[in-house]
């Protein structure tokens, strides 16, 4: 699956933040220090293994003041040819 475009909304201290588009070879994420980067990757992560790869627990990747936090991915899902 290539992703294209990262959406969050209330996730820890990115309030709504589209993040995109992504190629399908080597993405940055630059910005300076406690902007979100390490954000965006665990939201990433959360996508894939539905859980933090930092071990947080779900209340935690809640923005502070919020109920609850989005994490939309939108990708393009690669089919693989019959071997």
């Amino acid at each position: 699956m290539y992703i294209e475009k990262i959406i969050l909304k209330n996730f820890r201290n990115l309030k709504n933040q589209s993040i995109g588009p992504f190629t399908e070879n080597i993405n940055l994420v630059v910005g300076p220090n406690g902007s979100g980067k390490t954000n965006v990757l665990e939201a990433l992560g959360l996508s894939a293994i539905a859980r933090s790869c930092r071990g947080a627990q779900s209340r935690e990747m809640v923005g502070f003041g919020s109920e609850s936090a989005i994490v939309e991915v939108e990708g393009i899902s690669e089919k693989k040819k019959p071997l």
